[in-house]
């Protein structure tokens, strides 16, 4: 019975060491799977974190619908909440824009395109980007709409380098900014608008280090001169402490205020109120 079992374990070894020898030098079926990972690199995912941010995948895009025959934009699916990473990528990349590209068909006019993309900047504004951070355009394709007058990836976003010119008009911005950033209430809450801007300014400073800003407080005309002056002066230096926050040197920020003395429109009306009550900060 010993004899049996050790020649049945020789049979066995000897079957499937010649199998081996068949499949893999015969018939050459056996795979080097070393050398297949030393001759095909990993291509799963090699983008930097950096670089995954520079995307807008077709999928998300997809997500963006357009009408036929308006300048409706719909944002739904993974795009509803784009604009918060477009704002926080911005902020992260201050030599960088986001270019909208609004596309129209041949039985369309060409400024539809063009407003399509306005109006899907509006949603980046909206939330407190920089409207001059954002470049708009339009591109005649051939597609159609579906049944209910819509079509998928009719917006097209990437992010650019900005060029010399483009960055020049946003300095020219920097440097003579009015923000809306409640100041109707009493209580002062920096808004995304100016946590933009404070970024802004910040990089601008560090580029021209000799220049000083002066932030002015402006009301409507509700209430009398004394008081709007001092509320005035409180919403300069509630925006004058952010900046200082945000790291701003204080000693070259000013706060003023003219109180009710310089209003951009009417005060008979709730809307021209409105636009009175404002911080201008100048660079000089």
């Amino acid at each position: 019975m010993k004899n049996f079992i050790l020649a049945f374990i020789f049979f066995l070894g000897w079957f499937v060491f010649g199998t081996w020898i068949y499949s893999c030098h015969i018939k050459g079926l056996c795979v080097d799977t070393a050398a297949d990972k030393t001759s095909s690199p990993v291509t799963a995912d090699t983008l930097s974190d950096a670089e995954k941010k520079l995307i807008f995948s077709p999928q998300l895009l997809k997500d963006i619908a357009i009408t036929a025959g308006t300048d409706s934009v719909l944002f739904f699916g993974k795009a509803l909440n784009l604009e918060k990473r477009v704002f926080d990528f911005l902020n992260d990349n201050q030599d960088q824009e986001l270019y909208i590209t609004g596309l129209h068909n041949h039985g369309e006019k060409n400024s539809l395109g063009e407003a399509r993309a306005k109006r899907a900047k509006v949603r980046f504004t909206t939330y407190g980007i920089n409207p001059d951070r954002i470049s708009v355009t339009s591109a005649r394709k051939d597609f159609k709409f579906d049944n209910n007058n819509r079509y998928r990836g009719g917006i097209r976003m990437e992010y650019r380098e900005l060029t010399e010119d483009r960055n020049a008009s946003i300095e020219e911005g920097i440097s003579n900014k009015i923000l809306y950033s409640n100041f109707g209430s009493e209580k002062f809450q920096p808004d995304n608008t100016l946590q933009a801007y404070a970024r802004e300014l910040k990089r601008y400073l560090d580029k021209y280090p000799d220049k000083n800003i002066l932030v002015t407080g402006h009301t409507d005309n509700v209430g009398t001169d004394e008081a709007n002056n001092w509320v005035g002066l409180q919403r300069a230096r509630s925006v004058m402490d952010y900046l200082v926050s945000a790291g701003i040197p204080e000693s070259q920020i000013e706060a003023l205020s003219e109180g009710s003395h310089q209003p951009l429109e009417s005060n008979s009306t709730i809307e021209g109120r409105r636009k009175n009550r404002r911080i201008e900060i100048k660079v000089n």
